[in-house]
């Protein structure tokens, strides 16, 4: 399997969702060691499995990604 050239790295994830009563729940994560596309995904399945059965399914998960790489060298 070919890999392509991926930067791996610490992510703060930050997830928005909400519940079916209308709330609105912001939460954030740190992933480490990860790329980008797999923070999102497990931010993704993180959300999908600790509110399950609270989670409004006719609205989107949205979720932001950002590498704390950036945020050591200031």
């Amino acid at each position: 399997m070919l890999f392509f050239d991926r930067q791996v790295c610490d992510y703060e994830v930050i997830g928005k969702f909400n519940k079916i009563g209308g709330e609105q729940v912001v939460t954030k994560r740190v992933c480490h060691n990860v790329s980008r596309r797999e923070a999102i995904q497990r931010m993704r399945l993180w959300v999908q499995a600790q509110y399950s059965d609270s989670l409004d399914v006719h609205h989107p998960i949205k979720i932001n990604a950002k590498s704390m790489q950036n945020n050591l060298r200031n």
